[in-house]
């Protein structure tokens, strides 16, 4: 993960899952997911805020948990986690330490992936779990109702060159290459009411988002900001969907 994308989520961490529960609703589907009760040590790659790890541990999973952004460990460790700042490519932890390792919705900021998922395979007991999730492709029929991702693609066109987060990432391949086994892939949906305009907006800016909004610029910023709120305004009920994909895979 590279320093602008760490200092962007140091930035926003304070508010991070604060305006509207989206990281911690999909966090919780996916510690549903996990094995048993009382399921042995659990290592958590990007926790962010918890989203994964306190369900976990609420589950009964003895929770270590990492981010690269300082903010978020300190956040975090203050929830009673033990949590160390650090690299998700370059894990300081022994060989088949964990049972399950998870990472919500980061591995696909990373900028190299595939030596990631080595790592997690280094890490992981025989047999144990690793469970992730990357952002979703919206299937056939499954409406954004906030209305932002047709502004999201016209404005792209705005932002300057080489300004994406992360690496071409693909899950089955990278999975197999480092020897997990059992793949799977499933989809989880989440879906919040949004009390007003204003409100999606500020989540936009309390996540990783906040990139593609700082790239736009002053100018095309206010731009994006005046449509996406007209847009919403102009609705009945504003209800923010995202879809995400859940890999699962045995070390």
């Amino acid at each position: 993960m590279t320093q602008s994308v760490i200092d962007l989520f140091d930035r926003v961490a304070d508010r991070y899952d604060e305006v509207l529960p989206f990281f911690s609703e999909l966090g919780r589907l996916v510690a549903e997911r996990l094995p048993g009760e009382n399921g042995g040590r659990l290592l958590d790659i990007g926790a962010g805020r918890g989203a994964i790890a306190l369900p976990a541990r609420d589950r009964g999973f003895a929770v270590t948990a990492t981010d690269a952004a300082p903010r978020m460990a300190t956040l975090l460790a203050a929830e009673g986690v033990d949590v160390a700042v650090v690299d998700a490519e370059h894990l300081p932890f022994p060989d088949a330490t964990f049972d399950v390792v998870t990472a919500g919705l980061v591995m696909h900021l990373l900028d190299n992936p595939d030596s990631a998922v080595r790592e997690v395979r280094r890490v992981l007991k025989p047999g144990g779990l690793f469970a992730f999730t990357t952002p979703g492709r919206v299937p056939d029929g499954f409406e954004f109702a906030d209305g932002a991702n047709a502004l999201f693609a016209e404005f792209s066109r705005h932002l300057p060159p080489g300004g994406s987060m992360g690496a071409p990432f693909d899950e089955f391949e990278s999975l197999a290459a480092a020897g997990f086994a059992g793949i799977e892939e499933a989809d989880l949906r989440v879906e919040i009411p949004v009390d007003g305009a204003e409100t999606l907006w500020e989540w936009f800016r309390t996540h990783g988002t906040r990139k593609f909004l700082d790239d736009l610029g002053d100018e095309h910023r206010a731009q994006f900001r005046a449509r996406l709120l007209a847009d919403l305004e102009a609705r009945d009920r504003v209800v923010l969907r995202r879809y995400a994909w859940l890999y699962t895979a045995r070390a």
